[in-house]
């Protein structure tokens, strides 16, 4: 793109400027018009729009012209317009257009998949969203962010997002984001293997489609969702039901072939899951064909994948293998590394000769991308810490700003005083002394609480990273040598006999890594707990926050926090926190009470809550409650729970005063 010099400017006809622009962009957008003449009216709209004089119409038309662009996929251009964009936006300091700049930006890098940019852009935009409070575009960033951390695998700040975006759509009649951030936690549950909530939350999104816009696929794409969470339970049955619904739509054949394709091929592979191989082979080809014909290259190797798995179990393994090589080479040329792990696995099924060498390529693979993965997680979470340093920074220049206001106006108010004399004078000036020094003495308080809650924060985003390498990079280390070990021939040859040692070793290497993970994650240190009830307090304001409740904390003095074990402190405060996040996530309550209370030879804790409350007769799948039940095992209490369905849930913690302060016993307790 170039430009036109101001020199020409003279003599125009702004409004018929104006028109001309307006026209352009209004022939870019029909769907009637060739990608290449788009192009070029965008590229004739920009060189008009470089004419205009800078003001606010200026700054319409290059953001109009950019997204247009995007959409082009005109990338260089599109960066170098949004880049005029954003400084023309900064020169009118005009928040919201400076905040589109980011959201554009974010997406780009989605597109383009660098994950840590379209994190760290669509973060800025959501800080300016929320600092001019536009409630519905915070929601939309959050949203965003949500589906960003998804594909990077960072599931639980995944999760919070989605439902901070859920919590600012509360009181909006913005559905279609609402049903966006329901699927999306279907879809997270359903990669975390949590499938009831997955499917809680899919039929949350269906509920909602009938206040969407009538053209769309919302139901059918819901459905082929669900049919997921179904496959990957194993009941096969209920999958096909789901996909038959879908199905439905007849116009989907014409009008939406890709999606139509999915859920043919999905249908097929539930029949072939559970056995039943009638009209399997022909509808793998029919979806396969179909992806073939829409250049769909990613639902080509899906398909190619499904037909090999179904050859080899028909026992045609020279067919498995050739549409297996030709998925995994469709999936190396367009970078699919999900769908080349899968292929490798088919191919060392396919040809058992070479099976050692597919799997070495499966780990070597697998193993990069656990590290690009931690990587890119590690980024995030900077770009969190940084955003958090410059969200502190704004608010110590504000204090700042206003310390100068009101130093400026208690001047003025001192000099006025003078006529009072020297001695009132004086009196003004200690007071004014006292003052700031209560003021800085405030304000290096609330330093030392945030640096202590930013230590906090750090050792459990820790701990949370060493889970998922326990989980994502130890595991499949495991598995991949074992499948290695399956098959290693150790009767027939030499070579493989003296190679099942060095696995043997190396499963070693990996049940001491196990080891060393799990030190780690039990090494919970929380020693900084000093004020108890404080942190209690922090803990509940922290929470109700997130979750939108009210809280109150009710202690008796009699009870001396600063005698207790550190180690029975945490393992408290542990349980508590575990008890409060179950009710964020399962009450839907309105109101949390804690209570530390002191009963003769014993202190109690109640958490109480005014949520749908549950059946305590019923096992639960969670781990929750028995983590808070041995916590509290650990230190000698003991939990009780008590619950009323839709009127709320009591929990009590009840720890014998002899054990909390030490006092001397003589036998041992059944706490």
């Amino acid at each position: 793109m170039g430009c036109i010099k101001d020199s020409k400017l003279k003599g125009l006809d702004i409004s018929k400027e104006f028109k001309q622009i307006d026209s352009l962009l209004l022939e870019s957008k029909s769907s009637e018009t060739s990608s290449e003449i788009k192009f070029k009216n965008l590229d004739k709209a920009y060189h008009l729009v470089t004419k205009l004089d800078q003001d606010s119409s200026k700054i319409d038309y290059l953001f109009k012209i950019s997204n247009q662009l995007y959409f082009l996929k005109k990338y260089p251009e599109f960066k170098k317009v949004t880049s005029e964009f954003l400084n023309y936006s900064k020169q009118y300091k005009d928040s919201m257009r400076i905040a589109d700049f980011y959201w554009n930006m974010g997406s780009y890098y989605l597109d383009t998949e660098v994950l840590d940019s379209a994190y760290y852009n669509y973060g800025k935009a959501r800080l300016i969203f929320k600092e001019v409070g536009h409630t519905y575009y915070t929601a939309k960033m959050e949203y965003n962010i949500a589906y960003v951390l998804r594909r990077s695998k960072n599931y639980i700040e995944s999760e919070a997002f989605a439902f901070r975006s859920i919590s600012n759509l509360k009181d909006l009649d913005k559905h279609l984001l609402l049903y966006r951030c329901y699927n999306h936690l279907g879809l997270l549950y359903n990669d975390l293997e949590e499938f009831s909530f997955s499917i809680e939350y899919h039929l949350k999104a269906m509920e909602l489609i009938t206040k969407l816009p009538q053209d769309g696929i919302y139901l059918e794409r819901s459905l082929n969702n669900l049919s997921l969470v179904y496959q990957k339970q194993q009941k096969y049955e209920d999958a096909i039901e789901t996909l038959n619904k879908a199905l439905l739509n007849k116009s989907l054949r014409t009008k939406h072939p890709n999606l139509y394709a999915k859920l043919i091929d999905n249908r097929a592979y539930c029949r072939f899951l559970m056995g039943d191989q009638k009209e399997v082979e022909t509808d793998f080809n029919k979806a396969l064909l179909i992806r073939d014909s829409l250049d769909n290259d990613a639902g080509v190797g899906i398909s190619k994948m499904h037909l090999s798995e179904f050859y080899l179990s028909v026992g045609d393994s020279l067919q498995a293998l050739q549409t297996a090589q030709e998925a995994h080479d469709l999936a190396r040329t367009f970078g699919l590394n999900r769908d080349i792990l899968s292929s490798l696995v088919l191919l060392s099924r396919a040809d058992p000769s070479h099976a050692t060498a597919y799997m070495n390529s499966h780990i070597k693979l697998n193993d990069s991308l656990l590290l690009e993965e931690r990587k890119i997680r590690n980024k995030f979470t900077r770009i969190q810490f940084e955003t958090e340093d410059y969200i502190a920074a704004n608010k110590d220049l504000k204090k700042k700003n206003i310390w100068i206001s009101l130093t400026s106006v208690l001047g003025v108010a001192s000099l006025s005083f003078l006529f009072f004399g020297y001695r009132q004078k004086a009196k003004n000036r200690t007071l004014l002394l006292q003052q700031q020094q209560q003021k800085a003495n405030e304000e290096i308080y609330d330093l030392m609480l945030k640096q202590q809650n930013r230590e906090e924060e750090g050792r459990i985003q820790e701990r949370i990273r060493i889970s998922e390498e326990l989980h994502d990079g130890v595991l499949a280390r495991l598995f991949s040598v074992r499948i290695s070990m399956g098959f290693l021939k150790v009767t027939e040859s030499k070579k493989e006999e003296n190679r099942f040692p060095a696995l043997l070793k190396e499963l070693q290497s990996v049940e001491k890594d196990i080891r060393d993970l799990s030190h780690a994650l039990k090494n919970d240190d929380l020693s900084s707990k000093k004020d108890f009830p404080k942190f209690l307090f922090k803990l509940l304001e922290e929470q109700s926050r997130i979750g939108n409740l009210t809280y109150t904390l009710e202690q008796e003095s009699s009870i001396a926090w600063n005698l207790v074990d550190e180690k029975i402190k945490i393992n408290l405060f542990r349980t508590i926190q575990e008890a409060i996040c179950n009710i964020l996530k399962y009450a839907r309550c309105s109101e949390i009470k804690l209570r530390l209370e002191r009963r003769n030879n014993s202190v109690q804790i109640y958490i109480v809550d005014d949520g749908i409350g549950f059946d305590t007769n019923k096992r639960h799948k969670g781990i929750g409650l028995k983590n808070m039940k041995s916590r509290a095992k650990s230190i000698g209490a003991k939990i009780s729970i008590k619950s009323v369905i839709q009127e709320g849930t009591e929990i009590k913690i009840s720890i014998p005063t002899k054990i909390l302060y030490h006092e001397p016993t003589t036998k041992s307790t059944d706490y």
